[in-house]
């Protein structure tokens, strides 16, 4: 999902919870929300394919998107 549609979804009361995982593979981090009805979604980029996910090259990058979707905590996976 996009940050848009994230965010509408967080606004609406859809989103529950919110993991930074590191992307080995990815040179990076990607973002995983979790939903009310427990349905997990990475976030995807706007600008690659429909289902890419979106990389952030640091822990900070990836928070700061977080904050734009409108979490105030978050949790950090490095498994």
């Amino acid at each position: 999902m996009e940050l848009k549609e994230l965010k509408v979804l967080f606004d609406n009361g859809g989103l529950k919870t919110v993991t930074i995982k590191r992307a080995p593979l990815m040179n990076g981090y990607i973002l995983i929300v979790k939903t009310v009805n427990k349905n997990v979604h990475v976030m995807t980029s706007q600008r690659e394919e429909s289902n890419t996910p979106r990389a952030f090259k640091t822990i900070d990058a990836a928070a700061a998107n977080a904050q734009k979707i409108g979490f105030k905590k978050i949790s950090i996976d490095f498994t």
